[in-house]
Parts: structure tokens; C-alpha cells; sequence
């Protein structure tokens, strides 16, 4: 059946990277997905995954337990790293049959507590090349970016941050303050902004680069200090080639994601009655457009940002679309897995996967070269990256921790490294997404064995092709 999957990249601005389009028989592909046989079984998180995203029952994902999160006294912590989402901007895509709302000044001048200079450090491959060598968003797909209305006459396009967004990312960086910065300087890192300690890349858009900034300027801002940030040169955020971008899905790098299929051809494939069909459709029906190509995603932008915005939404399209949450992250992991859970998430977030592995194996490398000098050095002990909806989302597959919703403007996964007070092999790792900690895979608490951690991941690593020369 997958011979007769047909792919198309499409560089659209549906969540500020690529769309995926997947073509796929889909009822037809779920009965073959869970009884063909494979060289490797399906896990049973993979398994109850993709059944959940067919039928809309996910008993076996979530567990209701409690998690004892508490700090353990017998663990350090010596590294952290953070993924999340860019903070709320106007929508990619605007839906049909609403009036579109105009941007005040305030909503596009910016936080001010979220501003500071940046360095841009641009790479190509794993070299730092002047700017004017690589692309960025704009410069591949700036013709799809539209003007919107401003009550100020100030310029408003599709996908821009606004204050909101920029305040969001600045409450996170303030929140990740108080568990890794000491007021007395005693913390995992010190609180005046270090780039040789914190290393932050972002993708090659303005939003994206603009929620890191705002992050690391909450992060640095001192309640000691009148909330001033605490830094004594600009933020240095290290940028890709935008077309070779691996920090979400991209068919560029990643030619297997081709073969993925529509959209268009997953609804027609389902029966008038299954429920993602019935949403999709009942409001496909109330804008009064046909032959609609998106799906339940791109229909849910607009609303998603008005409300972000506290904009008003009329009542209709409130219920229309009040699963929508929910019925956007089943559309995607059906439409991701047909290709295989695993090869998905290689292709979409191994090189991020990759990447954390050797960055926690370099905090653990430093420390113990540290301690066997008894000498501090500076070394990177944070590791920042802004991204995407669809790069938290693969993450989260591969971590087996998805929620079943989509994430929200600035969701994050949040990993703390820490080491045995008594035995310095011994480390751990934990977890928290969506403000919650996790209790991951094989692992018997919220502290997992780092051992284990990586065991989980073993099929999901992928070599980012920048170092394939390394």
C-alpha cells in the first residue's frame, strides 16, 4: 500500500515551518500498520498512539498517578536543556468567513521588558559563515507572507510575534530562573548572562528568534536588580541555513518524509461518519468553501491566535471548533506514522535527539573534569533551542510523553541532567512537558537513569548531517 503513497513538500507557513503533506489511505493503513509484521515490534506507546489517533480513545497513554517530582537530596544538578514553541503571533492562515481583526500598536511594538541586543551566529553545515551566505524563513518563503490589518498603520504580516508572544517566552525565562539561577550565585549557572555557559540556537525566523531573545532576557532579568537584565553583551543565538533547517520536519533534509501523504487524501479516504472527518467538514461547511486542501491544523490557526490575542470569536465558530485541540493532534500523528513511528521521528527531531545526547555527555564530561582538577572552568551547562509546534511535538513522540493536544504558544520540554552525589558514573535524568513532570518509558520514577534514557532512545538518534564530515 505504501507503493501508491505519493509526497509533496510544501513550504507553507501553516506552523511557521513546512506542512507535511500526507496521502494515505488511512483506515486501510492503521489495519496494516498494526498487523504487518516488521523487523521490529511496535512498542505498545506506538501501538495505542496511532490507534488513538483513529479512533479517539486513548486509555493506556496517560497515566493518572501521582508524580513525586520532589528534589532528591543525593543528586546534583549539572546541566539543563529546554525546547519549546515560539510565544503567540498573528495566524498563518486566515479563515474564511470571519472578519479579520486589526493589530494595535501595542500588540506589535513589543515587550519591553523582553528587549536586548542579539548576535546572530550564522552556520552552514557545522561552519560560521557571514550572514549573506545562508538563507533564513524569509528569504525562502517571504512571498507567502501576507499584510495584515493595523489600526496604527504600522506593518502587520502572517506568522509575526506579537508583545503577547514575546511576553510569554520572558514569564517562561523567569519561571526556569528560580530552578537553575541563585540570587547568591549558587545555582547551576550564574546570573549574569554568559554565552561560553549558555548556548542557544533557534531556526532561522524572526518569531523564533524573537522568543529566544524574550526567553533569555526573563531569564537574566533580576528581581535584585529592579528586573534588569543581568548581561554585559548582546544574546548570541546561533542560526541554520533555513532550507537545511532539522529542528522540524523538512522534506530538504529529510527526503523520506516524501513519502507522506495529503491531507486531502487522509479525509477522503475516511468514512462520512469518523469524527475527525465530521468537525473538519461541519466547518468546511459553515465558511461555505469547497474543495478545502488543509486540514483541521490550518482551519484551527486563526481561531487559535484570536484567542491568544483576546480577540472576539463568535459563538458558532467557538463550538465548532472547541476539540480542536485535541483533533489537531490526532490529524498529524495520523497523517505522521504512516511512513513508520520510528522513521518519523528520526527524520523530524534525531538530529535535536542526537544533539541533547551529546550535549548532556559534554556536561558530563566537564563536570568530571572539574572535579578531578578541582579547578572551575567555563563550560555550557544550558542548552536552548526555539522552535516550533512540530518541534515539540516529534519530541515528545520519541519521549513517549505526548499529551494528545496541541501545544499551546510557548509549551516546552524541559530536561534537567543530574549526577549521583556519591557516585559520580551514576546520573539521572528528568522531564517535565507542558508543566508537568513525566515519568518516562522503563523508568520507575521522575528521576530516570540516564542509561535507561538513552536506551529509550536508540532507534531514534540521527546523526545531524552537519557533523557527518566530523
Amino acid at each position: 500500500m505504501r507503493q501508491n503513497c505519493h509526497s509533496v513538500l510544501k513550504w507553507s507557513l501553516i506552523t511557521g515551518t513546512s506542512t507535511i503533506l500526507l496521502k494515505l489511505c488511512y483506515e486501510s493503513f492503521l489495519k496494516a500498520t498494526l498487523t504487518t509484521t516488521t523487523s521490529r515490534s511496535m512498542s505498545t506507546y506506538e501501538n495505542t498512539l496511532i490507534s488513538w489517533a483513529s479512533t479517539g480513545q486513548r486509555s493506556g497513554l496517560n497515566s493518572n498517578r501521582e508524580i513525586d517530582a520532589k528534589i532528591r537530596d543525593d543528586l546534583q544538578l549539572i546541566g539543563t536543556q529546554i525546547f519549546f514553541r515560539h510565544g503567540a503571533r498573528t495566524p498563518l492562515h486566515l479563515l474564511p468567513g470571519l472578519e479579520e481583526v486589526s493589530y494595535s500598536k501595542e500588540h506589535i511594538q513589543g515587550y519591553p521588558s523582553s528587549k536586548w541586543d542579539i548576535k546572530l551566529v550564522t552556520k552552514l553545515g557545522n561552519d560560521i559563515v557571514s550572514k549573506d551566505k545562508i538563507s533564513s524563513a524569509n528569504d525562502v518563503i517571504g512571498d507567502r507572507i501576507r499584510h495584515l490589518k493595523s489600526t496604527s498603520g504600522d506593518k502587520v504580516v502572517t506568522g509575526q510575534l506579537t508583545a503577547i508572544g514575546e511576553k510569554q517566552l520572558h514569564n517562561l525565562g523567569k519561571s526556569i530562573r528560580k530552578e537553575i539561577i541563585k540570587e547568591d550565585n549558587s545555582g547551576l549557572i550564574p546570573m549574569v548572562y554568559d554565552p561560553k555557559i549558555v548556548y542557544c540556537r533557534s531556526t532561522y525566523m524572526d518569531r523564533t528568534i524573537a522568543s529566544a531573545r524574550s526567553f533569555l532576557a526573563g531569564l537574566f532579568s533580576s528581581t535584585k536588580h529592579n528586573d534588569e537584565i543581568q548581561a554585559k553583551g548582546p544574546f548570541e543565538i546561533e542560526v541554520h541555513h533555513f532550507p537545511d533547517e532539522d529542528m522540524f520536519p523538512n522534506t530538504h533534509a529529510f527526503p523520506i518524509l516524501k513519502k507522506c501523504v495529503s491531507a486531502v487524501q487522509l479525509y477522503s479516504s475516511l468514512h462520512d461518519e469518523h469524527d475527525l472527518k465530521k468537525a473538519r467538514q461541519a466547518l468546511i461547511n459553515h465558511i461555505g468553501v469547497k474543495d478545502y486542501n488543509h486540514g483541521i491544523v490550518e482551519l484551527y490557526d486563526d481561531i487559535v491566535s484570536r484567542q491568544a490575542h483576546n480577540f472576539s470569536i463568535p459563538e458558532d465558530y467557538i463550538n465548532l471548533t472547541k476539540d480542536f485541540e485535541i483533533l489537531s493532534a490526532r490529524e498529524f500523528i495520523s497523517m505522521a506514522t504512516s511512513i513508520g513511528f520510528d522513521v518519523f521521528i528520526r527524520a523530524t527531531c534525531g538530529p535535536l535527539l542526537y544533539l541533547m545526547k551529546e550535549n548532556f555527555d559534554s556536561i558530563k564530561k566537564n563536570y568530571l573534569e572539574e572535579k578531578q582538577t578541582n579547578m572551575n572552568k567555563s563550560y555550557k551547562k544550558f542548552f536552548v533551542y526555539s522552535g516550533h509546534d512540530t518541534t515539540v511535538i516529534p519530541l515528545a513522540m520519541a519521549l513517549e510523553i505526548f499529551d494528545m493536544r496541541w501545544p499551546k504558544y510557548a509549551s516546552y520540554i524541559l530536561m534537567k541532567y543530574f549526577v549521583s552525589k556519591t557516585n559520580p558514573e551514576e546520573t539521572y535524568v528528568s522531564v517535565n512537558y507542558a508543566d508537568e513532570p513525566q515519568i518516562l518509558s522503563n523508568c520507575d520514577s521522575y528521576y530516570c537513569p540516564y542509561s535507561v534514557f538513552v536506551k529509550n532512545l536508540e532507534n531514534r538518534f540521527e546523526k545531524p548531517k552537519a557533523l557527518m564530515n566530523n
